[in-house]
């Protein structure tokens, strides 16, 4: 497909961190792990910075990870639904849920996004969600944010039914791994590898918040939990005792087993040096609130720094490959956890009690 050409100077301008406040769409695989619910609401609760127009559903499934792990299923488990379907309509409704305890109306606000994956190359999947984002860039001149924390389905297809929307929107995107990493396996590129691609091929201005080294510095802890987020508010509370019940030295093991077959693959060279498992004598448990790095950017952006880079091509095999000539991104890379936390903390500890 042929896509309309942005100038590289128009492009730079729009990649400019975002300043004062601005228009925002978020598209989020609620469900799927509890730091979407986190992002949601720290982006519902800071109206100073962000106009937050409507939320997208993202479906969701086990399908990724299945793949990856095939037959080793006997040294992690991945606790989340196989059904792409069932995995939109939960993040659907965890969207409305999350509206209710922070007592606002979602009426207009929410909508369902694809019930399947590309199957074609650009082709997209209708749905509520990419005609609403269509709608919505059409119906303004001002520049739209499209922050994207789950797979990209809705936004490519977006994308595909109507290529001018690209000279008016700004995706911001947690998803892949750092351009250095020796491939980008990561649930949020990884689901839909087709609609990745359009991503980076289209020529539509991205800013790409990586994961390993980056939003992975975003961790907290049961004791942080407990002292700056629960008895704040009834969101605090809720999104509180969901991660403190997660955690435990088991789940903490089961991650990093998880990671070693993922995202960690390829990053060392152990395997021809050392023929022994080390047994853990304890765990620290911990939990990564990966989106959040994206709302942290969207807020202050000195919080996540970032610059310009030429983009890479995604290959089939999900790897980063490098383009010649080809058009400018935008790649955070770093986050700074404290000044994130600290500021969601004191605004989800304003929310209705």
């Amino acid at each position: 497909m042929n896509f309309p050409k942005i100038s590289e100077e128009e492009r730079i301008k729009m990649l400019a961190p975002p300043a004062g406040k601005v228009r925002m769409v978020l598209d989020t695989d609620t469900y799927n792990e509890v730091d979407d619910q986190f992002a949601l609401s720290y982006a519902l609760m800071s109206p100073e910075r962000l106009q937050v127009e409507a939320v997208y559903a993202a479906p969701f499934s086990s399908g990724f990870f299945d793949r990856l792990l095939a037959k080793k299923t006997d040294q992690v488990t991945v606790p989340m639904t196989s059904d792409l379907k069932e995995g939109l309509e939960q993040s659907y409704q965890e969207i409305i849920k999350i509206f209710g305890m922070l007592e606002m109306d979602p009426a207009g606000k929410v909508f369902r996004g694809s019930e399947h994956y590309m199957t074609e190359k650009d082709v997209p999947v209708e749905s509520d969600a990419a005609r609403d984002l269509i709608k919505r860039v059409k119906e303004s001149d001002e520049t739209l944010y499209v922050v994207a924390i789950g797979e990209i389905t809705n936004i490519a297809s977006a994308i595909l039914m109507e290529p001018e929307i690209i000279k008016k929107i700004v995706i911001v995107w947690l998803g892949g791994q750092p351009l250095y990493w020796p491939h980008t396996l990561e649930f949020n590129l990884g689901q839909d590898v087709l609609a990745s691609q359009v991503i980076f091929d289209s020529g539509v201005p991205l800013v790409l918040v990586p994961c390993m080294t980056v939003a992975s510095h975003l961790t907290t802890t049961e004791a942080e939990l407990a002292a700056k987020l629960k008895g704040k508010s009834k969101i605090g509370t809720y999104l509180a005792d969901t991660v403190i019940s997660q955690l435990s030295p088991e789940a903490a093991d089961n991650m990093l087993s998880l990671f070693r077959l993922t995202y960690l693959q390829e990053v060392d060279d152990y395997d021809k040096f050392m023929k022994e498992e080390i047994p853990f004598h304890g765990m620290a448990p911990s939990r990564i609130i990966w989106d959040i790095s994206t709302i942290g950017y969207m807020i202050n952006p000195h919080w996540c720094p970032s610059a310009l880079v030429e983009a890479p091509y995604l290959t089939d095999d999900v790897r980063w490959k490098a383009g010649e000539k080809r058009h400018s991104i935008r790649v955070c890379n770093f986050v700074y956890r404290d000044g994130i936390f600290g500021d969601m903390f004191e605004k989800l500890g304003r929310a209705p009690k």
